[in-house]
């Protein structure tokens, strides 16, 4: 029983977990809003605070000639850049939108290994890719003229899947790392991408905190760090490295039915026909996807 109850032990069950958990992320981000920090700055203290945390152990790092992440920084940019995005849009428009956008990524998966890697387009992808797409008309609610409904929050949520979907191939491909590089470089550039974000000219975003708000929320910050981020984001990448990629494929698929289902029982945003139908496709696609690249011979 005790065996069992170590995680280290059952890396399935800590994907499994992480990816829940990440399905709850839009709650602590609406509270941070609800408090009165605009979206840009919300994002960057859910960046900014796991990095400070994270850099006296990096500085020893770099000190005993150990990597730190810093040199990560294509990957780091690719999936910190996505994942800011996809913060931001959960706080600029609807969260089920948000998630069902964002999820898209099957979609982008099939054209990327298709069109720039030579992968073969097997009956599996091509079903991820009618999936995925007749998911994303259909949230965007395409009509006979193909007119698009598209926001500023669904627009970066799309954008933050394709992006991911490359940071994502560069992470399957690039040689292995210390988990520690990875969330450190995940952290660090995001970090520098949500700080650019914040600044521009955007009604959107919103603007910079007070002092007093700042000091307030502070402790919060890191606590939600501490307690939230960065052991999730430890535990997707530490389990990823002993978890096939077909399983994982599926267990991910974990974080869009507790992010929707959870939207759609506690934001109090509309939830009809057009988004359970999109969300079925979408996940749908997910898990084909995963039949797509299940063996090396369906390449």
């Amino acid at each position: 029983m005790l065996r069992f109850l170590r995680l280290t032990d059952h890396p399935e069950i800590v994907v499994a977990m992480s990816a829940a958990i990440w399905g709850l992320f839009w709650i602590p981000l609406r509270a941070f809003e609800s408090y009165g920090l605009d979206p840009a700055w919300v994002t960057l203290s859910q960046f900014i605070a796991p990095l400070l945390i994270m850099l006296p152990f990096a500085a020893r790092r770099m000190f005993r000639n150990q990597p730190t992440g810093f040199g990560q920084y294509k990957t780091g940019i690719l999936i910190g850049i996505a994942f800011v995005l996809y913060c931001e849009s959960l706080l600029l428009t609807d969260v089920v939108r948000s998630l069902i956008l964002f999820y898209v990524m099957p979609a982008w998966g099939t054209l990327a290994e298709v069109g720039l890697m030579g992968r073969r387009f097997t009956i599996w992808r091509a079903l991820a890719l009618i999936l995925s797409l007749g998911g994303l008309m259909t949230i965007l609610g395409a009509g006979g003229d193909f007119s698009l409904s598209l926001n500023l929050g669904d627009f970066m949520a799309l954008v933050s899947g394709i992006i991911f979907t490359f940071g994502a191939m560069r992470v399957r491909n690039s040689r292995k790392i210390s988990v520690f590089e990875q969330v450190f470089a995940f952290f660090l550039f995001g970090t520098i991408f949500a700080l650019m974000l914040s600044f521009l000219p955007l009604t959107a975003l919103g603007t910079a905190p007070t002092p007093n708000l700042l000091i307030q929320l502070i402790p919060w910050f890191f606590l939600m760090a501490l307690v939230f981020l960065i052991p999730v984001m430890w535990g997707l990448y530490w389990s990823s490295q002993f978890v096939d990629p077909g399983r994982l494929g599926i267990l991910l698929q974990l974080e869009a039915v507790i992010g929707i289902g959870s939207a759609a029982i506690l934001a109090g945003e509309p939830f009809g026909w057009r988004e359970a139908i999109g969300a079925i496709l979408v996940i749908s696609a997910g898990i084909l996807e995963v039949f797509g690249n299940r063996t090396p011979n369906t390449d």
